[in-house]
């Protein structure tokens, strides 16, 4: 069974997405906490794993978790952001609904994954209500963006984890490691039948305790330095949240291409 991962910071008070697994997967989760967190949270859930230090940050949360459940573990395992909302897509009378996901309908989820790992996806996540529905993304999508979560094969990561810098871009670290696999010839897929619904961005707790706008806009100047040839950084006003009236750096970044620059290496590599 795939492990889920749910890093918190600050929210044991209010634990989404622990709360919207069904109990059936409860024990195969485990909440991943700083230290000085890690006796409260025990309270609060028995699977816990504590980090290396305090104030370490997302980007070395992530490369902790992924060493221990691809290197240490071998397992295929799925990180989650604590504040999740599972969601079903469905196209009703040629009109698309949303409703919450059932406890079968998560054990499909989980089990069609599993399906996907074992036909060799090494990476790919849940797809968001940010996102409008779209039969061209139905009932999933390739080599296209994961954020909030992201499930990886353990045993096939543990081959390559020390290729990828997981910590080169802090703030934007979805997106960098995303490209990093995508450039490397690994495809990823993205559900949007089934799709997460997030808290607000910067809700308290969590990454909102040091991020700000200006932590924001220094990663994506990072990534597009990083990766030049498929982001294109653009600036609006940010309308609602702590950010209103600021101006946000956002990317569009050409996923796609990333991947197919891959075979163009590949080629040029046997040539």
């Amino acid at each position: 069974m795939i492990d889920i991962v749910i890093p918190t910071l600050n929210r044991l008070d209010k634990q989404i997405t622990l709360s919207n697994i069904p109990d059936t997967y409860r024990m195969s989760t485990t909440l991943v906490v700083q230290p000085h967190e890690a006796e409260e949270t025990k309270k609060v859930h028995d699977k816990v794993w504590v980090l290396s230090g305090d104030n370490i940050g997302m980007s070395n949360t992530i490369k902790e978790i992924t060493y221990e459940w691809s290197i240490n573990r071998g397992s295929k395992f799925w990180i989650m952001d604590d504040d999740l909302t599972f969601m079903y897509n469905d196209l009703e009378n040629e009109k698309w609904k949303k409703h919450k996901l059932e406890s079968k309908e998560f054990s499909l989820m989980i089990g069609e994954t599993e399906e996907w790992i074992a036909d060799g996806i090494l990476h790919g996540g849940i797809g968001t209500t940010w996102e409008p529905p779209s039969p061209a993304k139905y009932p999933y999508n390739t080599n296209c963006r994961i954020m909030t979560n992201k499930f990886y094969n353990g045993l096939v990561l543990a081959e390559h984890w020390n290729d990828i810098d997981w910590t080169g871009c802090c703030g934007a670290e979805d997106f960098y490691v995303n490209l990093q696999l995508l450039t490397k010839g690994f495809e990823n897929r993205v559900w949007f039948k089934y799709v997460v619904s997030p808290a607000d961005t910067n809700a308290p707790g969590g990454c909102s305790t040091y991020r700000d706008i200006e932590y924001h806009n220094t990663a994506m100047k990072n990534l597009k330095n990083k990766y030049n040839d498929y982001v294109l950084l653009r600036e609006k006003v940010q309308q609602t949240g702590p950010w209103k009236g600021q101006v946000k750096l956002a990317a569009t970044i050409s996923w796609k291409r990333a991947y197919e620059s891959s075979k163009l290496s590949t080629l040029s590599d046997f040539i």
